[in-house]
């Protein structure tokens, strides 16, 4: 009889028994950060299930885990699995995928597999990305509820409009006017900074604290402005300025981003700081990047401006000064001194620090580079002064130095002589600064409004009296006025010395030296009174009476001219040194007893 048989193929058997297996069906699946603990987020809201924020370039792991419609995990879930990294789309997995890598289920893993991805199946950053499990035969998928980002390892800049130079110099071109980005006379320079990826979408920003100045510089500036929001892995700025002089570099972590992990940092899900190499298990590393090294230095930046604040000035007469006045052998005073100080600023006008040394480009002992002016000019030209040095610090006479962004001057000057007589007016004296890199200051007035000039003159007034009295010769100094030459009052400055006074032309019964003068003589308000020694009785008995001319040498001695200082022989005179008075020197004549004297009586009581 032909009945039903049954055979287990398995091994080749007569047996109508079976063994049937059952799996509860998964609904969805999770990713979360390989070893830590599932939290079912339907039973429990408020929980989470992380993943963190991962570095490009390094390997790192998730696990996947299969759920059932309550939450809670499968427990012998076995599947052929894909297992993808999507870009995040309103807080879901998008349709874009990154990378897939398979994965098979089995029913020993217990709903729960670690899936690794290499350093090299990402090759971009990435802000914000999902994970997302597709089982492809049971129709069954499910998105990671948590986001992370791939952010680059480090960035650096790529490029700059400015020279960038491991050894940076004081002549490095081209400049940049030093100050903020918002100053309309701050050169904006550019920088770009790149991840070496294609993926960086982010915004860097410079750390004003990891700026680092040229070697020897005193301070440090600030740099202002912007990165632009990244693109295929780079960023750029165009409108950075930077605060001070001279040169800048960016030191590690100076150039950084600090948001585009933000998915992540408001989680914490990394750690604030720059690691790379991960802390703890499973890693969190730093939420932020930036350069790992020194930059080069960024450079050459100069001022905005110079900024000149005058002082009270010295004039060569106290109150006023002669045209053409100035120090000469026989005159300590120039005719005018300008001392003022001087600021180097940046576009925001705050000094900047850093010129100084080399760095400052102004030779500060050259009278050229202050460009002064004279106004009313009258045809006559501003000068150095013949005094040595002509230019020095205010306090004393050593030169003149920068030392932190400013300097102090005392300027000597001797304003020339018009060709023609001009009456006294005021002069203005100003500077307008400029150094070999062009940085200017405005024209600034350096005496207010102006110092008293005279067209001056000596004028040797004709004297007489007895031979048998000292004579004094009135030699007054005089400045023109509305077509006249009046005394010089208040001048107190004006000193003549004997040696410079010509005798000359002996007439009468007076020869040379048988009269003579010594000494120097100051003006007392205008009038110098040179004193001429009594000729008195010569050793023949007779009266030593007659005239002598004495002729003030403005100038240059001419050969043989001579004078008297005692009653010996005649010596050499010499070169007056007051050629602001002309180059005509004055003559006057002085004669003993040929007219009577000027003195009706004069008696004299003892007591």
């Amino acid at each position: 009889m032909n009945g039903i048989k049954c055979w287990n193929t398995a091994n080749n058997s007569q047996s109508c028994s079976f063994t049937m297996t059952s799996t509860a069906c998964v609904s969805t699946f999770e990713c979360m950060e390989s070893g830590l603990t599932y939290n079912n987020l339907k039973n429990n809201t408020s929980a989470r299930n992380p993943l963190y924020t991962k570095v490009l370039g390094q390997s790192f792991d998730v696990d996947v885990i299969a759920l059932l419609s309550s939450g809670a995990q499968s427990s012998g879930y076995n599947s052929s699995l894909k297992v993808d990294l999507v870009t995040d789309s309103s807080n879901t997995c998008s349709n874009n995928i990154i990378v897939t890598k398979d994965v098979s289920f089995t029913a020993s893993d217990g709903g729960r597999k670690k899936v690794t991805f290499s350093a090299t199946d990402v090759t971009r950053a990435y802000p914000n990305l999902r994970c997302q499990v597709r089982d492809t035969s049971q129709n069954k998928s499910g998105c990671s509820s948590d986001n992370f980002a791939i952010r680059p390892q480090s960035l650096s800049i790529t490029n700059s409009n400015t020279v960038q130079s491991a050894s940076p110099t004081a002549t490095a071109t081209p400049t940049f006017r030093a100050g903020a980005n918002t100053s309309p006379n701050a050169d904006k320079f550019s920088l770009t900074a790149a991840s070496g990826e294609q993926g960086y979408n982010g915004t860097p920003k410079i750390a004003n604290a990891l700026l680092q100045a040229h070697p020897g510089a005193p301070a440090v500036g600030m740099v202002t402005g912007m990165f632009a929001a990244g693109n295929a892995g780079a960023s750029t700025g165009g409108n950075f300025a930077y605060s001070e002089v001279g040169h800048f570099k960016i030191l590690p972590q100076g150039l950084y981003d600090d948001t585009f992990t933000a998915v992540d940092i408001s989680k914490g899900d990394c750690n604030n700081n720059f690691d790379n190499a991960g802390d703890g298990s499973p890693k969190k590393y730093g939420c932020l990047f930036g350069n790992t090294t020194d930059t080069n230095y960024f450079g050459r930046f100069k001022p905005s401006s110079l900024r000149v604040d005058a002082s009270a000035v010295t004039l060569a007469c106290g109150n006023f000064v002669y045209y053409g006045q100035d120090t000469t052998p026989t005159s300590a005073a120039p005719g005018i001194i300008t001392p003022f100080t001087i600021t180097a600023l940046n576009s925001s006008n705050a000094t900047t620090q850093n010129y100084t040394g080399d760095y400052a480009r102004m030779a500060l002992n050259d009278y050229t580079v202050y460009h002064f002016s004279a106004s009313p000019a009258n045809g006559t030209t501003l000068s150095q002064s013949a005094a040595s040095p002509a230019i020095t610090k205010i306090a004393d006479n050593t030169t003149p130095v920068w030392s932190n962004g400013t300097t102090n001057v005392r300027v000597r000057h001797k304003l020339s002589r018009p060709s023609t007589a001009v009456n006294q007016q005021n002069v203005v004296i100003s500077a307008e600064l400029r150094d070999s890199d062009n940085v200017s200051s405005a024209i600034t007035a350096l005496n207010g409004g102006g110092s008293p000039f005279r067209y001056g003159r000596l004028a040797v007034i004709p004297a007489h009296g007895s031979e048998l009295l000292a004579l004094p010769v009135p030699i007054e100094a005089q400045y023109y006025k509305d077509g006249f030459y009046v005394r010089s009052q208040g001048d107190a400055c004006t000193t003549i010395d004997s040696r410079s006074i010509v005798m000359k032309n002996y007439k009468g019964n007076l020869t040379a030296c048988e009269t003579f003068l010594n000494g120097t003589y100051t003006a007392n308000n205008g009038l110098v009174n040179a004193l001429l020694a009594a000729p008195k009785v010569g050793s023949d008995g007779r009266p030593n009476v007659g005239s002598v001319d004495l002729e003030v040498n403005l100038g240059d001695a001419v050969s043989g001219e001579v004078t008297c200082q005692s009653n010996a022989s005649p010596v050499s005179a010499i070169n007056g040194g007051r050629d602001w008075f002309g180059t005509t020197d004055p003559v006057g004549r002085a004669s003993f007893g040929i007219y009577k004297a000027p003195i009706i009586y004069m008696r004299e009581n003892f007591q």
